[in-house]
C-alpha cells in the first residue's frame, strides 16, 4: 500500500489527502456508531437468550421435580406392596418371598403386585431377577410392541452396571417399547445382601413433560426465532419442524454436547444466527435459543445509510479543493520530475531554468546548480578513474560533503583490494596455499570480494589436502580409505573426488585379487612345504636305517670273508697234510657250515637293503612330483607379480608402492623357483644313487646266491671227504680251489658293499640337504603371507 501511494503523482496525492480529510472523521464516527449500536443489540440478544434459556431450564426442572416425587411415591407403592409378601430369596431358581411360618410368595409369571400399583398410582411397574451378568423381567405391567405384557426381556447393560453391580437407585429418563418414562430402578437384596432382583416404577413423560415440550414448541424470539431441545445422542426432542431427526454430525450439536453452555455465533443458509445452549443433566435435554440478527438489525441499516450519504458529499468537497491546490503545485514538480529522468539517463546538461520565488523557485535553482556540480566535479572524476588514473586531490566542500570522500574511500579501497589480490596470487604461484586474504581490512563489496577469494582457495584445498591424505594412505598399503564424503565439492571436483575413489576402489580390488591368488599359492606352497619335509624326514629316517643295515651288513661279510680265509688255510692245510684228514675235515665241515649260515644272512640283509632301496626309489618319485607343482605355483606367483606390476604402472604415482610389492612377489618367486630346482638336482643325484645301489644289491645279490651255491658244494666236499679220507686228496685241492672261488666272490661281495655304504651315506646327506631346502620353502611362504597381510583391502 506504501508502494502504491508512493508512486502517485502529487496532484493525485494531494486529492487523495483532501478525501481522506473528508471522510475519515466521518467515517469514524459512522464506524463507532454503528459498532457500538451493533454490540448493543448483540449483547441485548444474548442476554434475552441467555434469560430465556435458563427460564426454560427452571422451569424444566420444576417439571421433573414434580414428576421425580410422583416416581418415589410409586416406587414406595411397589416396595410396600412387594416386601409385605416376606423377605426375597431365589429358591430353585425363582424369585419368592418367605414370609412368617416360612410362607412362601413366588413372584416369577405372577402379576399381583405390578397390578396392584397401576390400580393405586396409575403407573408402570416391574420386578427383575438377576441371572449371572444380567436381569430378566418377571412380573411387569409394561406393554412390549407386540402388545403383550414384557416378561422375559433383559434390563439394559448401562441400568444393570449401575444398580445390579453399583447396588445403587437409577433415575432417569429411559425409552420402553418406544414409550418415553421417568424411571426409578432400586436394587433387591437377599439376607446376606446380594443384589438379586431389582424393583422398577416409570411415569409417561407425556403425562408431565408435554407441557414444557409444547411450551418450547410455541416460543418464538424475534420474527424467525425459536427454540428447541436434543439428547444427549443428537436426536431432536422438541422442535418446530424437525422432532424425531438426528443432528448428531452438525457443528451445533457437536458444540453443545462438548461444551454443555455457551454461545455460538455461525450462518445458516446466508442467515447470520446467535445460538444459545444450555444442559439439563437429569433428562439429558440441550435446550437451544436461536434469533436471527436480521429480526434485530434494524436501526443498525438506518444509521448505515445516513453515514454513507455524509460520506459522498465530503467526497464531492474534498475533491473540488483538491484539484485548485494539486495544479499549482503538480505542474512544476512535474519538469523536475522530467530533469531528474534526464539526470538518471545521464544527460547532465539539461537545466529548469524556473524564476519563482517560492519554495519550488528554489527547489529548482537548487537543482540547476546541483547538475552542474555533478557534469563538471563529480563525472569527470569519475571517467578519470574509470580510464585507470589515480585521482590523487578531491575539492570536498564542507565536513558533510558525502560524495566526494566517497569517491576517495572507493578509489582507497579499489587500490587496497588490488595489493591484497596480487598478494595472494602470488603466493599461490610459490605453491603456499594457506596465505589468506585480510577480510577485516575491507567492507561491504570488497570485503566479499576478498571472501570470495578465500573460499575459493578453501574449496581449492581442501580437495587437494584430501587428495594428499588418501595418496598417503595408499602408498601405506592402506586401500580402504575412501574421500572423506563431509567436504563439500562440485563441478570438476566432483571427478576428481570420484577419481580418486574409483583408485582406491580398484586398487583394493586389485589387491584382494592378488592376495586372494596368492594366498592360495602360499597355502599350496606350505602345504607342499610340509608334504616335502615330512616325506625327507621320513627318507632321512629310512636313509639312517639303510646305512644302519649296510654297516651291519659289511660286518657280516666281513666275518665271512675271515671264516673264508680261515677255510683257505685249513684246506691247503688238508692237502698238506692228508693224513690228517679226518680231523681237518671235520674243521672244514663246521667251517662250512658257518659259512653257509653267514651267507644265508648275508642274503637275508641283502633282500632287505634292496627293499629300502626301492622305497626310496618311490619316495624319491613323490618328491619329483611336489616339486613340479611347487615350480608351477612359483611360476604363476612370477606371472601374476607381472600382471600386477602392469596395474601399479597404469595407477601412476599412486601404485608405486603397489609396484614394491609386486617386484617382492616375483623375488619370492625366483627364489621358490631357484630353491625347487636346487631339489630337483638333489633328488636327482639321489635318485642316481639309488640306482646305483640297486645295481650293487643286485649284483651282490647274485654274488651272494653264488657264493651260497659254492658254500654248499664245498659242504658236500668236505662230507664227501670226511667219508672217503684216503680218496680226497684229488677233491680236497677242488675243495682248496672252491674256497679260492669262495673268497674271491666274498672279496667282490665285500667290494659291493662298501659301494653300497657309500651310496647310502651320501643318500642321507641329500635327504638332509632336502630336508633343509623343504623347511626353508616353509619360511618362504610364511614371509608370503606377512607381506600380503600388510595390505588392507
Amino acid at each position: 500500500m506504501v508502494t502504491f501511494f508512493s508512486n502517485m503523482k502529487v496532484g493525485t496525492k494531494i486529492l487523495v489527502i483532501c478525501l481522506l480529510l473528508a471522510i475519515i472523521p466521518t467515517s469514524l464516527v459512522g464506524v463507532v456508531s454503528y459498532t457500538s449500536s451493533a454490540g448493543v443489540i448483540t449483547q441485548q440478544i444474548e442476554t434475552r437468550l441467555q434469560v430465556q434459556g435458563n427460564d426454560m431450564k427452571g422451569w424444566t426442572n420444576d417439571v421433573y421435580t414434580l414428576t421425580r416425587n410422583k416416581v418415589d411415591s410409586d416406587l414406595n407403592v411397589l416396595r410396600q406392596q412387594f416386601y409385605q409378601h416376606g423377605s426375597p430369596e431365589i429358591i430353585e431358581g425363582q424369585m419368592t418371598l418367605v414370609g412368617p411360618g416360612n410362607q412362601r410368595y413366588v413372584v416369577n409369571d405372577n402379576f399381583e403386585i405390578v397390578d396392584q400399583v397401576q390400580e393405586l398410582v396409575g403407573g408402570a411397574a416391574t420386578v427383575f431377577q438377576v441371572y449371572d451378568d444380567h436381569a430378566i423381567r418377571i412380573a411387569t405391567n409394561v406393554i412390549s410392541e407386540d402388545g403383550e405384557r414384557a416378561v422375559g426381556t433383559r434390563l439394559t447393560q448401562d441400568v444393570f452396571d449401575y444398580s445390579v453391580i453399583g447396588g445403587e437407585t437409577f433415575y432417569g429418563s429411559r425409552d420402553l417399547f418406544g414409550i418415553q418414562y421417568v424411571t426409578a430402578y432400586e436394587p433387591i437384596t437377599n439376607s446376606r445382601g446380594d443384589v438379586i432382583g431389582i424393583l422398577f416404577v416409570g411415569t409417561k413423560e407425556e403425562e408431565t413433560l408435554d407441557v414444557v415440550r409444547k411450551s418450547i414448541r410455541q416460543t418464538v424470539i424475534g420474527e424467525n426465532g425459536y427454540m428447541k431441545v436434543i439428547d444427549g445422542a443428537g436426536n431432536v426432542i422438541v422442535h418446530p419442524t424437525s422432532e424425531g431427526e438426528n443432528w448428531i454430525d452438525r457443528t451445533l450439536v457437536q458444540t453443545a454436547l462438548t461444551e454443555k453452555e455457551g454461545i455460538l455465533y455461525h450462518t445458516v443458509d446466508g442467515n447470520e444466527i446467535i445460538d444459545v445452549f444450555t444442559y439439563f443433566e437429569p433428562l439429558d435435554w440441550h435446550i437451544v435459543s436461536r434469533a436471527y440478527l436480521a429480526d434485530f438489525t434494524g436501526p443498525i441499516n438506518t444509521i448505515r445509510d445516513t453515514l454513507v450519504a455524509v460520506m459522498l458529499a465530503s467526497i464531492i468537497v474534498g475533491a473540488a479543493v483538491a484539484i485548485l491546490f494539486g495544479r499549482s503545485i503538480s505542474e512544476p514538480l512535474q519538469q523536475v520530475v522530467l530533469m531528474i529522468k534526464e539526470l538518471r539517463n545521464g544527460h547532465l546538461s539539461v537545466r529548469l531554468g524556473i524564476s519563482r520565488r517560492d519554495e519550488i523557485g528554489v527547489m529548482a535553482q537548487t537543482m540547476d546548480e546541483f547538475a552542474e556540480d555533478l557534469q563538471t566535479n563529480i563525472v569527470g572524476n569519475i571517467k578519470r578513474i574509470a580510464n585507470g588514473e589515480y585521482v590523487e586531490k578531491f575539492a570536498i566542500q564542507d565536513e558533510r560533503d558525502e560524495i566526494r570522500p566517497a569517491i576517495k574511500m572507493m578509489m582507497d579501497s579499489l587500490d587496497h583490494l588490488h595489493k591484497e589480490t596480487l598478494k595472494m596470487t602470488d603466493a599461490a604461484w610459490a605453491g603456499d596455499l594457506k596465505v589468506r586474504g585480510d577480510e577485516k581490512a575491507f567492507r561491504g563489496s570488497y570485503r566479499r570480494i576478498i571472501v570470495g577469494f578465500n573460499k575459493t582457495l578453501e574449496r581449492i584445498t581442501e580437495p587437494v589436502n584430501e587428495a594428499m591424505r588418501l595418496a598417503g594412505y595408499y602408498a601405506a598399503g592402506d586401500f580402504t580409505a575412501r574421500f572423506n564424503p563431509d567436504i563439500p565439492v562440485a563441478g570438476e571436483f566432483v571427478a576428481y573426488r570420484d577419481a580418486l575413489n574409483t583408485i582406491g576402489i580398484e586398487l583394493s580390488r586389485l589387491m584382494k585379487l592378488i592376495t586372494e591368488e596368492l594366498y592360495e599359492g602360499i597355502s599350496v606352497l606350505s602345504s607342499a612345504s610340509s608334504e616335502i619335509s615330512a616325506v625327507t624326514s621320513h627318507l632321512s629316517q629310512e636313509s639312517s636305517q639303510t646305512v644302519r643295515i649296510v654297516d651291519e651288513t659289511s660286518n657280516s661279510v666281513e666275518g665271512v670273508r675271515i671264516q673264508t680265509e680261515r677255510a683257505n688255510q685249513k684246506t691247503r692245510a688238508v692237502t698238506e697234510k692228508a693224513m690228517k684228514a679226518s680231523f681237518v675235515s671235520k674243521d672244514g665241515q663246521r667251517s662250512v657250515q658257518e659259512i653257509l649260515d653267514g651267507m644265508n644272512q648275508i642274503r637275508r640283509q641283502m633282500d632287505v637293503v634292496g627293499t629300502n632301496v626301492v622305497k626310496l626309489s618311490e619316495q624319491s618319485t613323490a618328491i619329483g612330483e611336489i616339486i613340479a607343482t611347487v615350480t608351477d605355483i612359483s611360476e604363476q606367483s612370477n606371472l601374476l607379480a607381472v600382471n600386477a606390476s602392469i596395474e601399479a604402472a597404469k595407477a601412476g604415482e599412486f601404485g608405486k608402492g603397489f609396484a614394491v610389492v609386486a617386484h617382492e612377489i616375483h623375488n619370492l618367486a625366483e627364489q621358490s623357483k631357484q630353491a625347487t630346482a636346487h631339489i630337483r638336482t638333489i633328488l636327482t643325484d639321489i635318485q642316481r644313487g639309488v640306482s646305483g645301489t640297486v645295481v650293487s644289491v643286485d649284483r651282490g645279490s647274485s654274488s651272494v646266491e653264488d657264493t651260497v651255491r659254492l658254500t654248499a658244494e664245498a659242504r658236500q666236499a668236505i662230507e664227501v671227504l670226511a667219508t672217503a679220507i684216503a680218496d680226497s686228496s684229488n677233491e680236497a685241492y677242488e675243495i682248496a680251489d672252491s674256497i679260492s672261488e669262495q673268497a674271491s666272490g666274498m672279496d667282490r661281495i665285500s667290494h659291493a658293499m662298501e659301494k653300497i655304504q657309500e651310496a647310502a651315506r651320501k643318500n642321507l646327506e641329500n635327504t638332509q640337504k632336502a630336508e633343509k631346502t623343504a623347511e626353508d620353502l616353509h619360511e618362504l611362504g610364511i614371509r608370503l603371507k606377512k607381506i600380503t597381510e600388510q595390505y588392507h583391502v
